[in-house]
């Protein structure tokens, strides 16, 4: 079995976070999730040309990457995880990218501390990523 230093040494510091992501750390996906969220939002609104669309998938591809957290490792893997997430929740939406009616509520994941979720949905709604 591989001791701590040899796995830590391993893994990197960048891929601390994904560590506790992967322990199920929702204090580590908060983390990544405000550090990739604008990033990830730009991608979908570049997809779909629909600010409030793209609002919607990409918080649902990060509840989706809650609920499979054990699954990453590498935070290159989250990364890779949320652009062909996203991808693929955007050619979903295309046909109906005219209309909103059909878009369903985000379901934010259940294991996720509500105190979390609100500042989440804060973060998530007051900021203007868009904001020249």
């Amino acid at each position: 079995m591989p001791e701590f230093n040899d796995v830590f040494n391993d893994i990197g510091e960048q891929d601390l976070p994904v560590l506790h992501l992967q322990m199920g750390s929702p204090d580590a996906f908060k983390v990544l999730l405000f550090q990739y969220y604008p990033e990830i939002l730009s991608f979908a609104v570049m997809c779909l040309e629909d600010q409030l669309v793209a609002r919607t998938v990409t918080l649902e591809v990060f509840f989706l990457l809650w609920e499979r957290h054990a699954d990453f490792d590498r935070e290159k893997a989250i990364k890779a995880f949320l652009y062909l997430a996203v991808r693929n929740k955007c050619l979903h939406h295309l046909p109906a990218a005219g209309s909103r009616a059909d878009l369903p509520p985000v379901t934010p994941a259940p294991s996720l501390p509500r105190e979390m979720l609100r500042d989440i949905f804060d973060y998530t709604d007051r900021s203007n990523f868009f904001a020249c």
